[in-house]
Protein backbone atom coordinates (compact mmCIF):
# COMPACT_ATOMS: atom_id res chain seq x y z
CA UNK A 1 0.00 0.00 0.00
CA UNK A 2 1.17 3.39 -0.82
CA UNK A 3 1.23 6.17 1.95
CA UNK A 4 -1.26 8.29 -0.15
CA UNK A 5 -3.87 5.18 0.07
CA UNK A 6 -3.10 4.28 3.83
CA UNK A 7 -3.05 8.35 4.64
CA UNK A 8 -6.74 8.37 2.62
CA UNK A 9 -8.03 5.57 5.05
CA UNK A 10 -6.61 7.42 8.19
CA UNK A 11 -8.42 8.77 10.69
CA UNK A 12 -8.09 12.35 9.83
CA UNK A 13 -7.36 14.02 13.49
CA UNK A 14 -4.17 11.49 13.14
CA UNK A 15 -3.02 12.46 10.04
CA UNK A 16 -3.27 15.96 10.64
CA UNK A 17 -1.56 15.95 13.97
CA UNK A 18 1.85 14.24 12.05
CA UNK A 19 1.72 16.96 9.48
CA UNK A 20 1.70 19.89 12.07
CA UNK A 21 4.57 17.73 13.40
CA UNK A 22 6.66 18.03 10.46
CA UNK A 23 4.74 21.63 9.58
CA UNK A 24 6.32 24.88 11.31
CA UNK A 25 2.97 26.35 9.81
CA UNK A 26 0.39 24.07 8.87
CA UNK A 27 -2.88 25.52 7.53
CA UNK A 28 -6.06 25.05 9.68
CA UNK A 29 -7.48 21.68 10.09
CA UNK A 30 -11.02 22.77 8.98
CA UNK A 31 -9.74 23.90 5.42
CA UNK A 32 -7.16 21.23 4.32
CA UNK A 33 -8.39 17.40 3.59
CA UNK A 34 -6.63 14.30 4.07
CA UNK A 35 -5.19 14.27 0.35
CA UNK A 36 -4.27 18.09 0.54
CA UNK A 37 -2.31 16.90 4.20
CA UNK A 38 -0.79 13.96 2.13
CA UNK A 39 0.37 16.42 -0.63
CA UNK A 40 1.88 18.77 2.11
CA UNK A 41 3.52 16.09 3.58
CA UNK A 42 5.15 14.55 0.40
CA UNK A 43 5.95 18.34 -0.82
CA UNK A 44 7.77 19.14 2.81
CA UNK A 45 10.21 16.12 2.32
CA UNK A 46 11.16 17.11 -1.15
CA UNK A 47 11.81 20.72 -0.08
CA UNK A 48 14.03 18.77 2.92
CA UNK A 49 14.12 15.58 3.17
CA UNK A 50 16.59 15.54 6.30
CA UNK A 51 12.91 16.37 8.48
CA UNK A 52 12.75 12.48 7.85
CA UNK A 53 16.37 12.11 9.52
CA UNK A 54 15.25 15.20 11.93
CA UNK A 55 12.10 12.90 13.13
CA UNK A 56 14.34 9.29 14.29
CA UNK A 57 16.76 8.39 16.67
CA UNK A 58 20.37 6.66 15.23
CA UNK A 59 18.36 3.10 15.92
CA UNK A 60 15.37 4.40 13.65
CA UNK A 61 17.88 5.33 10.80
CA UNK A 62 19.31 1.99 10.76
CA UNK A 63 16.41 0.04 10.57
CA UNK A 64 15.29 2.63 7.70
CA UNK A 65 18.24 1.41 5.49
CA UNK A 66 17.62 -1.81 6.06
CA UNK A 67 14.67 -1.20 4.73
CA UNK A 68 15.65 0.52 1.93
CA UNK A 69 17.42 -3.34 0.38
CA UNK A 70 14.38 -5.87 1.63
CA UNK A 71 11.24 -5.55 3.92
CA UNK A 72 11.70 -6.66 7.47
CA UNK A 73 9.54 -9.94 8.48
CA UNK A 74 7.43 -9.13 11.66
CA UNK A 75 7.52 -10.73 14.82
CA UNK A 76 7.96 -10.08 18.78
CA UNK A 77 11.26 -8.51 18.70
CA UNK A 78 11.11 -7.41 21.99
CA UNK A 79 10.18 -3.95 24.08
CA UNK A 80 13.53 -2.04 22.61
CA UNK A 81 12.59 -2.88 18.76
CA UNK A 82 8.66 -2.66 19.34
CA UNK A 83 9.30 1.21 20.26
CA UNK A 84 11.33 1.65 17.16
CA UNK A 85 8.96 0.11 15.21
CA UNK A 86 6.08 1.82 16.88
CA UNK A 87 7.85 4.95 16.55
CA UNK A 88 8.22 4.84 12.78
CA UNK A 89 4.76 3.49 11.79
CA UNK A 90 3.72 6.96 14.17
CA UNK A 91 5.79 8.92 11.96
CA UNK A 92 3.93 7.44 9.00
CA UNK A 93 7.88 6.36 7.39
CA UNK A 94 6.88 2.60 7.40
CA UNK A 95 3.98 0.68 7.14
CA UNK A 96 2.83 -3.01 7.63
CA UNK A 97 1.14 -5.71 6.51
CA UNK A 98 0.17 -9.19 8.22
CA UNK A 99 3.85 -10.35 7.46
CA UNK A 100 6.26 -7.26 6.77
CA UNK A 101 7.31 -3.87 7.35
CA UNK A 102 8.11 -2.03 4.78
CA UNK A 103 8.78 1.36 3.31
CA UNK A 104 5.60 2.68 0.90
CA UNK A 105 6.36 3.03 -2.49
CA UNK A 106 5.76 6.93 -2.89
CA UNK A 107 8.22 7.38 -0.23
CA UNK A 108 11.20 5.44 -0.59
CA UNK A 109 12.85 8.29 -3.00
CA UNK A 110 12.72 10.80 -0.40
CA UNK A 111 13.98 8.25 2.53
CA UNK A 112 17.03 7.34 -0.18
CA UNK A 113 17.50 11.43 -0.78
CA UNK A 114 17.17 12.03 3.51
CA UNK A 115 20.07 8.76 3.97
CA UNK A 116 22.38 10.41 0.97
CA UNK A 117 22.08 13.38 3.29
CA UNK A 118 23.08 11.81 6.86
CA UNK A 119 26.05 12.38 8.57
CA UNK A 120 25.84 9.43 11.36
CA UNK A 121 28.03 11.63 13.83
CA UNK A 122 26.17 14.94 13.89
CA UNK A 123 22.73 13.01 14.31
CA UNK A 124 24.02 10.79 17.00
CA UNK A 125 24.85 13.71 19.02
CA UNK A 126 21.24 15.44 18.11
CA UNK A 127 19.67 12.02 18.84
CA UNK A 128 21.63 12.21 22.67
CA UNK A 129 20.29 15.74 22.70
CA UNK A 130 16.71 14.74 21.95
CA UNK A 131 16.88 12.08 24.18
CA UNK A 132 18.38 13.77 26.91
CA UNK A 133 15.75 16.53 27.28
CA UNK A 134 12.74 13.71 26.78
CA UNK A 135 14.21 12.30 29.38
CA UNK A 136 14.28 15.15 32.01
CA UNK A 137 10.81 15.64 31.24
CA UNK A 138 9.74 11.64 31.91
CA UNK A 139 12.05 11.71 35.22
CA UNK A 140 10.88 15.53 36.28
CA UNK A 141 7.38 15.63 34.87
CA UNK A 142 7.87 19.25 34.48
CA UNK A 143 11.27 21.22 35.30
CA UNK A 144 12.15 25.07 35.78
CA UNK A 145 13.84 25.96 32.34
CA UNK A 146 17.22 27.27 34.90
CA UNK A 147 17.59 23.94 36.23
CA UNK A 148 17.38 22.50 32.86
CA UNK A 149 20.21 24.30 31.47
CA UNK A 150 22.22 23.62 34.62
CA UNK A 151 21.65 20.10 34.23
CA UNK A 152 22.44 20.42 30.65
CA UNK A 153 25.63 22.41 31.56
CA UNK A 154 26.57 19.73 33.96
CA UNK A 155 26.38 16.88 31.44
CA UNK A 156 28.48 19.21 28.99
CA UNK A 157 25.78 20.19 26.93
CA UNK A 158 25.76 24.59 26.62
CA UNK A 159 22.53 26.07 25.68
CA UNK A 160 20.59 29.65 26.49
CA UNK A 161 17.22 30.07 26.66
CA UNK A 162 16.39 31.58 23.58
CA UNK A 163 18.32 28.97 21.69
CA UNK A 164 17.13 26.02 23.54
CA UNK A 165 13.39 27.55 23.49
CA UNK A 166 13.61 27.75 19.17
CA UNK A 167 15.38 24.04 18.81
CA UNK A 168 12.39 22.44 21.02
CA UNK A 169 10.09 24.09 19.14
CA UNK A 170 11.50 22.91 15.74
CA UNK A 171 12.74 19.72 15.94
CA UNK A 172 9.64 17.76 14.88
CA UNK A 173 11.24 14.51 17.42
CA UNK A 174 10.39 16.46 20.26
CA UNK A 175 6.83 18.16 19.52
CA UNK A 176 4.77 15.27 21.22
CA UNK A 177 6.83 14.58 24.30
CA UNK A 178 8.21 18.01 25.64
CA UNK A 179 7.48 22.01 25.58
CA UNK A 180 8.35 24.81 27.25
CA UNK A 181 6.23 27.03 28.47
CA UNK A 182 5.28 29.84 30.80
CA UNK A 183 3.52 29.35 33.86
CA UNK A 184 2.82 31.66 37.05
CA UNK A 185 5.64 33.72 35.89
CA UNK A 186 8.54 31.32 35.76
CA UNK A 187 9.19 29.32 32.72
CA UNK A 188 9.30 25.34 32.78
CA UNK A 189 10.29 22.07 30.46
CA UNK A 190 7.13 19.66 30.61
CA UNK A 191 6.02 16.56 29.96
CA UNK A 192 3.38 16.34 27.12
CA UNK A 193 2.79 12.91 27.55
CA UNK A 194 1.70 13.26 31.03
CA UNK A 195 -0.34 16.47 31.88
CA UNK A 196 -0.16 16.31 34.89
CA UNK A 197 2.74 19.42 35.87
CA UNK A 198 0.22 21.95 37.66
CA UNK A 199 -0.56 18.79 39.68
CA UNK A 200 2.73 18.00 40.51
CA UNK A 201 4.13 21.75 40.86
CA UNK A 202 1.16 22.00 43.94
CA UNK A 203 2.68 19.02 45.95
CA UNK A 204 6.28 19.49 44.92
CA UNK A 205 7.60 21.88 48.27
CA UNK A 206 11.01 21.96 49.70
CA UNK A 207 12.48 18.95 47.49
CA UNK A 208 15.75 18.16 46.64
CA UNK A 209 16.32 17.77 42.45
CA UNK A 210 17.53 13.63 42.05
CA UNK A 211 20.31 13.13 40.05
CA UNK A 212 21.06 11.56 37.02
CA UNK A 213 23.86 10.55 34.96
CA UNK A 214 23.88 11.24 30.82
CA UNK A 215 23.40 7.76 30.35
CA UNK A 216 20.70 7.20 32.57
CA UNK A 217 18.78 10.25 31.08
CA UNK A 218 19.58 9.02 28.04
CA UNK A 219 18.28 5.81 28.65
CA UNK A 220 14.40 7.10 30.17
CA UNK A 221 14.33 9.23 27.00
CA UNK A 222 14.50 6.34 24.50
CA UNK A 223 12.94 3.39 26.31
CA UNK A 224 11.25 4.42 29.75
CA UNK A 225 13.42 2.47 31.69
CA UNK A 226 17.20 3.33 33.15
CA UNK A 227 18.72 0.40 31.45
CA UNK A 228 22.38 1.24 33.14
CA UNK A 229 20.84 -0.50 35.69
CA UNK A 230 21.01 -4.69 36.79
CA UNK A 231 18.20 -4.81 38.35
CA UNK A 232 15.85 -2.96 35.20
CA UNK A 233 17.58 -5.29 33.05
CA UNK A 234 16.82 -8.04 34.94
CA UNK A 235 12.88 -6.58 35.35
CA UNK A 236 12.59 -6.26 31.87
CA UNK A 237 14.17 -9.41 30.83
CA UNK A 238 11.19 -10.73 33.07
CA UNK A 239 8.40 -8.71 31.25
CA UNK A 240 9.67 -10.15 27.95
CA UNK A 241 9.43 -13.63 29.28
CA UNK A 242 5.75 -13.10 29.83
CA UNK A 243 4.59 -10.52 28.18
CA UNK A 244 3.83 -9.19 24.66
CA UNK A 245 5.52 -5.73 24.14
CA UNK A 246 2.54 -3.43 23.66
CA UNK A 247 1.04 -4.82 27.48
CA UNK A 248 4.78 -4.32 28.55
CA UNK A 249 4.67 -0.63 27.35
CA UNK A 250 0.96 -0.11 28.98
CA UNK A 251 2.66 -1.48 32.32
CA UNK A 252 5.95 0.90 32.64
CA UNK A 253 3.46 4.03 31.76
CA UNK A 254 1.23 2.98 34.44
CA UNK A 255 4.36 2.46 36.80
CA UNK A 256 5.56 6.27 35.51
CA UNK A 257 2.56 7.84 36.98
CA UNK A 258 2.37 5.11 40.16
CA UNK A 259 5.79 5.92 40.97
CA UNK A 260 5.75 9.56 40.00
CA UNK A 261 2.88 10.75 42.53
CA UNK A 262 4.98 8.22 44.91
CA UNK A 263 1.42 6.85 45.69
CA UNK A 264 2.09 3.69 47.73
CA UNK A 265 -1.34 1.63 47.50
CA UNK A 266 -1.31 -1.92 47.50
CA UNK A 267 -4.51 -2.70 45.63
CA UNK A 268 -3.36 -0.19 42.96
CA UNK A 269 -0.21 -1.38 41.83
CA UNK A 270 -2.09 -5.48 41.70
CA UNK A 271 -4.75 -3.43 39.34
CA UNK A 272 -1.44 -2.44 37.12
CA UNK A 273 -0.05 -5.84 37.37
CA UNK A 274 -3.07 -7.62 36.65
CA UNK A 275 -3.25 -9.22 39.80
CA UNK A 276 -1.00 -11.79 38.67
CA UNK A 277 1.54 -12.57 41.73
CA UNK A 278 4.64 -13.01 40.50
CA UNK A 279 4.38 -9.86 38.61
CA UNK A 280 2.90 -8.36 41.50
CA UNK A 281 6.08 -9.00 43.22
CA UNK A 282 8.77 -8.56 40.98
CA UNK A 283 7.38 -4.41 40.73
CA UNK A 284 7.34 -4.45 44.25
CA UNK A 285 11.29 -4.84 43.68
CA UNK A 286 11.63 -2.31 41.02
CA UNK A 287 9.41 0.20 42.02
CA UNK A 288 11.51 2.51 44.29
CA UNK A 289 14.12 2.41 41.03
CA UNK A 290 11.63 4.66 39.08
CA UNK A 291 11.07 8.40 39.34
CA UNK A 292 9.22 10.32 41.80
CA UNK A 293 8.07 13.83 40.58
CA UNK A 294 6.61 15.11 43.80
CA UNK A 295 9.59 15.38 45.88
CA UNK A 296 13.45 13.29 46.80
CA UNK A 297 14.85 12.51 49.62
CA UNK A 298 11.85 13.22 51.97
CA UNK A 299 10.01 11.00 54.26
CA UNK A 300 6.36 10.62 53.35
CA UNK A 301 5.58 12.44 56.63
CA UNK A 302 8.04 15.47 55.67
CA UNK A 303 6.13 15.79 52.33
CA UNK A 304 3.14 16.10 54.34
CA UNK A 305 4.56 19.07 56.42
CA UNK A 306 5.59 20.48 53.67
CA UNK A 307 2.69 20.73 51.74
CA UNK A 308 1.38 24.10 51.97
CA UNK A 309 -2.61 22.79 51.58
CA UNK A 310 -5.40 25.38 49.83
CA UNK A 311 -7.97 26.75 51.83
CA UNK A 312 -11.13 24.13 52.40
CA UNK A 313 -12.94 26.56 49.94
CA UNK A 314 -10.63 26.14 47.25
CA UNK A 315 -10.26 22.94 44.66
CA UNK A 316 -8.63 20.02 45.73
CA UNK A 317 -5.05 19.97 44.69
CA UNK A 318 -5.65 16.46 43.11
CA UNK A 319 -7.62 17.81 39.98
CA UNK A 320 -11.02 16.03 41.05
CA UNK A 321 -12.74 19.28 41.05
CA UNK A 322 -14.29 19.11 44.43
CA UNK A 323 -13.91 21.33 47.30
CA UNK A 324 -10.67 20.76 49.40
CA UNK A 325 -11.18 17.51 51.77
CA UNK A 326 -7.91 15.67 52.46
CA UNK A 327 -9.30 12.86 54.29
CA UNK A 328 -11.66 11.99 51.49
CA UNK A 329 -10.17 12.90 48.33
CA UNK A 330 -6.38 12.91 48.15
CA UNK A 331 -5.18 10.68 51.42
CA UNK A 332 -4.85 7.75 49.00
CA UNK A 333 -1.61 9.73 47.19
CA UNK A 334 -0.17 9.54 50.80
CA UNK A 335 -0.67 5.78 52.12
Amino acid sequence: MSLKDYMLKENKNEVYDFYCKIALNPKEYSKVTRNDIYRNIISLYRKDPEIILRLCSIEELHILKKLLDENIKKREYGYIDHLLFQNLRKNYLILENNKEYYIPSDLVNYVKMAMNLLDENTYAMQDIFDSVLIGMSRVYNILQISEVLKILQSHGIYYNLANLKKYVHKQPKLKKYIKIIRYKKEEYLISLEDLYYEDVLKMRKNYKIAQYTLEELISFGKYKLNLFQEKTLQFLNFLEMHLNSENIDLVLRDLMFYCGFDIHDEEILKNICGHIDELYHEVTLIVPDFPVWIYYGNSLNALKENIILPDRNEPCICGSGKKFKFKNCCEKLFK
